[in-house]
């Protein structure tokens, strides 16, 4: 996360807080229909278990066996990001930015499809449910006539154009139409932490929120996105020599330095991964208080991590780059823990349900 050389501090606020409350409400949305639809399914299958992404399972029936596979599970994605940073510095160093772009245009586009046909089913399916009771009986008819017929090549449409829109959100080299790429930063990292959320076991995801804000720490500081931040800073350097910021229009204009996938604006920037894991924090608190029943362990996490990103933002005004995950991410997973307190004294929950969120 880093500032601009722009000093607006209330417009800077509300141009960090905004991007970050869509992320988290698309996050809600998202995670609740998968919830339901998932239950959905069971009622249809009682054998119907969620795909489990994790490279390691969890193993319940192996002592120790749930904090060892979360452990490695964090320790991979940990790695997947250092190894990431570190390539990405390499071809920025070598001047191969182009290049750079291709490759995440291509990653956007692929990804943008496979959500496409993954949250366009659910959130179309869910929304017919839901509504199903309220809708004319020749509107029934007309739907399942459709979901016959239709429903897989126009959610393969569907799926197809935002895939699209993935790839040339990438072919953007300006903060002209920069809109668009923010747009698809923000629903992208929703739907990357709600999926992450929703399929690992819920101690892999702590683990790896707790992982990678450390290494957010390391990398911000000293590892690669140092090196990454800092040329980004000597390019955006040069630019404003050369255009000498003559008015806002000419700066809303110039390139983007470097074609990362990065929330931009002239008053400041947030990476994709900040977008991310917030939502995966969310997530998360989505699930624990739909398996307590009750709403207050989503509120505590939702307090605790714009507490912490207000007071990152605070300490951007004496820092121009810092670590956007740790403490977002530490108060809203305190926040959590308190708020599954909360929902033990007042009767919302047990000892025993508190467990088997883990299991």
């Amino acid at each position: 996360m880093s500032e601009s050389t722009i000093e607006t501090p209330e417009a800077k606020l509300r141009s960090f807080i905004q991007p970050i409350s869509f992320v988290l409400l698309i996050t809600i949305i998202l995670s609740i229909f998968t919830l339901e639809y998932y239950a959905w399914l069971q009622e249809i299958d009682p054998d119907f278990t969620p795909p489990d992404p994790s490279p390691v399972p969890e193993d319940p029936e192996d002592p120790g066996g749930i904090a060892w596979g979360a452990t490695l599970n964090m320790l991979f994605y940990v790695l997947l990001a250092f190894i990431g940073g570190l390539v990405v510095l390499i071809v920025i160093k070598k001047g191969f930015m182009q290049l750079l772009v291709y490759f995440f245009a291509a990653i956007m586009g692929f990804s943008w499809f496979i959500f496409g046909l993954f949250y366009g089913g659910i959130v179309s399916v869910m929304i017919i449910y839901l509504l199903w009771d309220f809708l004319p009986e020749i509107i029934r008819i007309w739907i399942n006539s459709l979901f016959d017929t239709l429903f897989e090549p126009l959610l393969f449409l569907f799926a197809i154009i935002l895939g699209i829109l993935g790839v040339v959100s990438f072919g953007i080299q300006s903060f002209e139409k920069i809109w668009l790429r923010n747009v698809m930063m923000i629903v992208f990292g929703a739907m990357i932490g709600s999926m992450l959320a929703i399929h690992l076991g819920l101690l892999t995801t702590l683990f790896i929120l707790i992982g990678l804000s450390l290494y957010d720490i390391y990398a911000v500081f000293r590892g690669p996105l140092k090196g990454i931040i800092d040329h980004s800073r000597e390019e955006a350097e040069l630019f404003e020599e050369k255009m000498s910021y003559q008015n806002e229009v000419e700066y809303e204009k110039g390139p983007l330095l470097p074609a990362l996938p990065v929330y931009s604006t002239p008053l400041i920037n947030i990476g994709l991964g900040d977008f991310a894991f917030f939502s995966m924090l969310i997530s998360a608190a989505v699930v624990i208080g739909n398996d307590l029943a009750n709403p207050i362990p989503l509120i505590a996490a939702l307090v605790g991590l714009f507490t912490g990103a207000i007071y990152t933002f605070k300490l951007l005004k004496k820092e121009r780059a810092l670590p956007g995950l740790p403490l977002p991410v530490f108060g809203g997973l305190g926040c959590l823990a308190l708020g599954v307190i909360i929902s033990l004294i007042l009767g919302f929950a047990t000892i025993d349900s508190i467990i088997g969120l883990f299991l």
